[in-house]
């Protein structure tokens, strides 16, 4: 079973310390895993928030605020832990798998429990190793799942993460540039090396791979103090760019969040095979082809950026297996390649590929608007498993777009929140709900404004839905009531979204005792002072109403002006017509309106709206393409009573609109709708 929040009753030994963030406000966020007889649990984690660093060792005794899952009784499914197969024999079966014939290096077998898809705990490997596939130079860093008691082989996935991506280097695009003292004249800084010209600063070495693809060659040396380094497919210095841009990358780490970008030295091997055209993080090292007819060399600070933190994200979420997960890991990546340039050049475009691409071509993927390269997405509705990770990637790209893009953030600031979620409250099954929850959590340890990150993932269609966090909202449903209670000044925003075609949108509440105000706008979340609509009774009777609503994300904020008890919010619309559609009951005071739409096919003959029945007189108005009003449309019936017939003969293909208003107070009407 799942365990969540505080009630553990686990033994400090049963959970193991990963990651911890200080804040500047006193908060101290832990990341635990979860271990079984030693052995790391796979995908569960908890973390703890405390207001202070008060010392506290244990997670399973603490009073903190806890939040994540963990898995209980686990000792049904799997009394021991001993697997039946060694990490020698899991490597082989692996390697059989991919028919890894020549040498392989960077081995790894780890020993995990998880619970499958019917919730049975599993012994389990995950394996992977560094190969080159034969009969080519391509590089493979496959991953494997593989039952530790079986042998099945329960997942496999790629795990070297090559980039499609942008940067800015020393090419016949960009131009040539020089690095330099200050003083000197230099675009860039100086080249960090050591006493000898060998390039190691510390933190990052720089290795010629001399167009080979095996074991790696010495650290590359120069004669101090200029190096000029190996011009090569129309870039002047690919070691001096690789060089530069590695160390920009760790100090971006390093300044904004104290941390290194991983916990080894930074390896970046450059001129990496023979007109290979990408790059990609192996698990240890970085390596850089020198492109071809397509690309420059690939050495650029956003396309080293995105590899090395590919290394960011297998150290903390751990993303390697599924849909989801691949395209948040790809997505992060792509985050990180634009923050690299505004930490270095303190602007960007948000597009991914362009300075590296030959003959003008590119960027390969744009941030601020995925489906501009004809293949990403941006929305989650037109997600499915089968899509390339870069292409799914966009819903994640296109929401930190969103949130460095609102007024009060930035690039950094968006990105600190990415990089808190991946340390601490990313998993290696994360969905893309629950990531953006870990953002939104993030968002609180720092202060900063949660509804902007909610505002921001629902343009894409991902709620993050964190509850009891402060100033998140909360999804309404079409006519599913939402009952509300707070003391005066307390607040709530609720999320609604509208289909297109749709008429009549209309938000009520209702009920209960004290006096709220209700607030309406489209995108973003709504004030006091900023709103697309409000109502402000001295009541809980509000209601506002959109005759036809564009479609899309609707926030609504509830304001008590008193304490408010159990207030209801209702949200609903009227979905377009369609032939032979009825709506009974249609009631309105005078002076009042219904809009309603109907979409009429091609070769269409005859269109009638008729209204009728009921009491009172009510006059119909029609247009088609937009709405009507008393003063514009395309045909009107104004009858005496509500006896009202509207017809149009060979109508064009369109949309057509018809409103009901009423001249004096309508109750119980029917409008019909025919289509021949």
């Amino acid at each position: 079973c799942v365990l969540s929040g505080p009630r553990l009753g686990l033994q400090a030994n049963e959970l193991r310390q990963l990651h911890q963030q200080k804040y500047a406000n006193g908060k101290v966020v832990t990341r635990y895993e979860q271990l079984y007889h030693g052995v790391p649990v796979w995908g569960e984690a908890i973390t703890r928030h405390d207001q202070s660093n008060s010392g506290v060792s244990s997670v399973a005794n603490s009073p903190a605020q806890l939040t994540g899952t963990l898995l209980r009784q686990l000792q049904q499914d799997l009394p021991s832990v001993a697997p039946a197969y060694s990490a020698a024999q899991i490597l082989q079966l692996a390697k059989a798998r991919v028919r890894a014939s020549g040498a392989t290096s960077n081995e790894q077998a780890r020993l995990y429990v998880r619970v499958d898809d019917k919730q049975v705990a599993r012994l389990v490997y995950v394996a992977s190793f560094l190969m080159t596939v034969p009969g080519s130079q391509t590089p493979s860093r496959p991953f494997f799942m593989i039952d530790a008691n079986t042998g099945a082989i329960l997942d496999q996935a790629e795990g070297l993460h090559h980039l499609d991506a942008s940067g800015i280097g020393g090419n016949e695009r960009t131009g040539q540039y020089q690095y330099g003292p200050a003083g000197s004249g230099a675009k860039f800084g100086p080249l960090v090396v050591s006493n000898n010209c060998t390039m190691d600063s510390g933190n990052v070495a720089t290795i010629n791979m001399n167009h080979t693809t095996g074991v790696n060659l010495p650290i590359y040396q120069f004669t101090c103090p200029r190096n000029d380094g190996i011009a090569i497919n129309g870039a002047f210095s690919p070691l001096n760019d690789a060089h530069f841009f590695g160390n920009a990358i760790y100090n971006m780490y390093h300044d904004w969040f104290g941390i290194p970008p991983v916990s080894k030295k930074l390896l970046m091997r450059v001129h990496y095979g023979t007109n290979y055209e990408n790059a990609f993080w192996d698990g240890q090292t970085m390596s850089f082809g020198d492109g071809a007819s397509t690309f420059y060399p690939l050495v650029a600070v956003d396309v080293a950026s995105h590899e090395i933190s590919h290394g960011f994200t297998e150290e903390h979420a751990g993303f390697v297996f599924g849909a989801m997960p691949a395209a948040l890991n790809e997505s992060f990546s792509d985050i990180a390649g634009q923050a690299a340039v505004w930490y270095l050049y303190g602007k960007g475009d948000f597009t991914i590929g362009s300075s590296i691409f030959k003959n003008n071509a590119g960027p390969l993927r744009y941030l601020h608007n995925p489906p501009l390269d004809g293949h990403s997405i941006a929305h989650v509705k037109d997600f499915s498993n089968g899509i390339d990770p870069h292409y799914s990637s966009g819903i994640f790209n296109k929401a930190f777009y969103a949130l460095a893009t609102k007024p009060g953030w930035s690039v950094r600031k968006a990105f600190e929140l990415m990089v808190d979620a991946n340390r601490l409250y990313w998993t290696s099954s994360s969905t893309f709900n629950q990531a953006a929850c870990g953002v939104e959590r993030a968002a609180v340890n720092r202060g900063y404004a949660v509804a902007d990150v909610s505002a921001a993932f629902l343009e894409v269609g991902v709620i993050g839905g964190c509850s009891g966090l402060p100033g998140s909202g909360t999804w309404l449903y079409r006519n599913t009531a939402s009952s509300f209670s707070g003391a005066s000044g307390a607040q709530a925003l609720y999320y609604f979204d509208v289909p297109a075609g749709v008429s009549n949108l209309n938000f009520t509440t209702s009920g209960g005792t004290g006096n709220v105000d209700l607030y309406l706008k489209q995108g973003s979340a709504p004030t006091r002072t900023d709103y697309l609509k409000k109502s402000a009774g001295k009541t809980n009777a509000e209601s506002v109403e959109i005759a036809v609503p564009s479609a899309g994300v609707y926030y609504v904020l509830l304001d008590a002006q008193t304490a408010v008890s159990n207030a209801s919010l209702l949200g609903s619309y009227s979905n377009s017509l369609g032939n032979g559609d009825r709506i009974i009951g249609i009631s309105l005071a005078a002076g009042a309106s219904k809009m309603y739409s109907i979409a009429v096919p091609a070769g269409t003959t005859s269109l009638q709206f008729k209204l009728s029945g009921g009491t009172g007189n009510g006059n119909l108005y029609a247009k088609v393409a937009t709405p009507p009003s008393t003063g514009s449309f395309d045909k009107k019936s104004e009858a005496a009573g509500n006896n009202e017939v509207i017809r149009f003969s060979n109508p064009a293909a369109g949309r057509y609109y018809v409103m009901v208003l009423a001249k004096t107070a309508v109750a119980g009407a029917t409008l019909e709708v025919k289509v021949q």
